[in-house]
């Protein structure tokens, strides 16, 4: 064999390993470990995070957080009841192969529990974390509201708990992350403001809400309305209302000169609209409790939805 020929393989042989070794070490790259133990991939060169969140809520506020700097997918459709729902194969596949998962927590998406025994490495941060929850009844038991999000000052919270999640799996977009938060922030402070100015149309004796289910908690501790009731006595649209809590709440509702009964978009209005007939009040039976409104509705994003119901409510309480 030649000296030349010998040479030639050595160094055909020596760009092989070197190939091998980049590859390996991009590779390294990609990976870390989450506090757990297990290995976690992370965006490397033009690859966006994969991102996965629960709720219709958490996916408009991941998006206005994350931006184009990720790959999101929304797990709850906009129109879709959270209480009732149960995820289809290809939520399944983008869990399996999530980087991180954002969940609302608060007891509204516990379905996402057994779904991740299934197999997902992602690592999953609650974004209410930070949020001192309302109680509510479900069940004839006590528990923590999980309607957060019509209260700003919550979202802001959650914002910024998306913004930090991100952070942690992408440290080269922190800077995208945390000055989105901050821009969406201040929308929702001026949000908050216009709202309230909505609600002060209505007159003072008036600001009192019946809704299908307790789903407003936040709003009106928010915007100063009076919670009078509601059809189904539960922050669960899953639970059922006696006969004797339906009388007494058609007393309440006359008693206190309640002028409309406000269902979910996302709930079937039935009952409501039956009350409300006994009774001889409105029925706003399109409110956004525990959905958001679909793409170009003007309230497919949290501060469009507070907006949309603000002027619904207002509307019917004001007349």
């Amino acid at each position: 064999m030649s000296s030349f020929y010998r040479l030639s393989v050595r160094l055909c042989i020596k760009s092989w390993v070197i190939v091998g070794l980049l590859f390996v070490a991009s590779a390294g790259v990609a990976c870390s470990s989450n506090s757990d133990g297990r290995s976690t991939a992370q965006p490397s060169g033009t690859a966006k995070l994969e991102v996965v969140a629960t709720t219709v809520q958490v996916t408009a506020l991941v998006k206005e957080v994350g931006g184009d700097k990720i790959d999101l997918h929304g797990i709850i459709p906009a129109g879709a009841d959270p209480h009732a729902f149960e995820p289809i194969p290809s939520d399944l596949a983008a869990i399996e192969k999530a980087q991180i998962i954002l969940r609302s927590g608060l007891g509204l998406d516990d379905w996402l529990d057994g779904t991740l025994r299934a197999g997902s490495n992602a690592t999953v941060v609650t974004v209410t974390d930070g949020i001192i929850p309302l109680k509510g009844e479900d069940d004839g038991a006590q528990v923590d509201d999980p309607h957060v999000w019509h209260d700003p000052e919550n979202d802001k919270i959650m914002v910024d708990d998306i913004a930090a999640a991100l952070e942690r799996a992408d440290p080269a977009n922190s800077a995208t992350y945390r000055a989105n938060a901050a821009t969406y922030d201040t929308v929702l402070d001026n949000t908050t403001a216009q709202v309230q100015a909505i609600i002060n149309e209505i007159p003072a004796d008036a600001r009192k809400l019946v809704t299908n289910h307790d789903a407003l908690g936040y709003f009106a501790r928010a915007f100063g309305l009076t919670i009078v009731g509601a059809v189904i006595p539960s922050v669960s649209t899953d639970a059922q209302s006696s006969a004797q809590q339906t009388a007494a709440l058609l007393d309440a509702i006359r008693s206190e000169h309640v002028r409309a009964i406000f269902a979910e978009s996302s709930a079937n209005p039935q009952l409501a609209t039956t009350l409300a007939g006994d009774a001889g009040v409105k029925i706003v039976d399109d409110l956004y409790g525990d959905s958001l409104g679909e793409p170009g509705s003007g309230a497919d994003t949290v501060d469009g939805m507070l907006l949309t119901n603000a002027r619904k409510i207002a509307d019917a309480l004001k007349s």
